[in-house]
């Protein structure tokens, strides 16, 4: 009797959990669906954003087009690099770094910072990821403005494996997607870890090859390091194709198990958790 009634609550704890996992795939799928949706909402908080300016989000581009000028001249001259190789990989490096960066960083807090709107609108919390995640990319698009302009000063060989960058992009967004889902549940929960993961990302964008190059480690005791570092993989994926350089196949392999492996984790949480968030703000 009593291994009946522990068999039937087995079964029914089961059940439970695939209907969860069922309801909350179902959910996902359903808003990004609908890139009306979140898509407008985030060209909304574009146009707020910079709401009586003259040139709007431009205004981003032109900061990161002088920190790129700036920086990119000096250090350069600091490595004793051709001002015309070096310009190019850091200016597309630091471009994509920035979308990294700020998507994790607003991604870690995109709870707590809607949690007005989570209270009083009974709307799925991936729209709010969604939203955060299309006006990250359209700032980037924005930038890709320097990059287009730097092809015209420095030009570099054009090859039809620039195409690459699309699926590479895809990787991008489907680990800052996965990432920002489980890092925003985290701080929901546990305020102390958004101030950990803002200072971490700092720290890590000196050990990826943005300011410095590959080369300069490569056959010295810290290679390890670019091996290592995930962020070094996801971002090589897009600027390497941007600049027809070759793409090693073992990253591709490393940022299709990163972003499988990101994508179950969030999904996870999500499919845990995702009703608990309300009660965390």
């Amino acid at each position: 009797m009593g291994r009946e009634l522990l068999s039937s609550q087995h079964r029914k704890a089961g059940s439970g959990r695939g209907s969860r996992i069922q309801a909350a795939a179902k959910e996902i799928l359903a808003q990004a669906a609908r890139p009306d949706r979140w898509g407008t909402l985030a060209l909304m908080d574009i146009s707020l954003r910079y709401r009586r300016t003259v040139i709007g989000p431009l205004w981003i581009t032109l900061t990161l087009a002088a920190t790129i000028a700036s920086v990119g001249t000096v250090y350069a001259a600091l490595f004793k690099q051709d001002i015309a190789g070096f310009l190019p990989p850091f200016a597309v490096g630091l471009i994509v770094w920035t979308l990294i960066a700020t998507t994790l960083q607003e991604g870690s807090s995109i709870f707590v910072a809607s949690g007005h709107l989570i209270k009083a609108v009974p709307a799925p919390l991936i729209v709010h990821v969604l939203q955060m995640i299309a006006r990250n990319v359209l700032i980037f698009a924005h930038h890709l403005v320097i990059v287009a302009l730097l092809y015209i000063v420095m030009p570099w060989p054009l090859h039809g494996s620039m195409l690459l960058a699309v699926p590479g992009f895809a990787i991008l967004l489907i680990v800052l997607l996965g990432g920002s889902i489980a890092l925003g549940m985290l701080c929901a929960r546990f305020r102390d870890i958004g101030t950990g993961i803002v200072s971490g990302l700092q720290f890590i964008f000196f050990l990826t090859p943005i300011i410095w190059t590959e080369d300069a480690l490569r056959g010295t005791a810290f290679d390890w390091l670019i091996r290592a570092n995930p962020f070094a993989t996801l971002l090589d994926l897009v600027r390497r194709p941007l600049l027809s350089q070759p793409t090693d196949p073992v990253q591709w392999l490393l940022g299709a198990i990163y972003a499988i492996v990101v994508a179950v984790i969030a999904f996870g949480c999500y499919a845990k958790y995702r009703h608990r968030v309300a009660y965390w703000l």
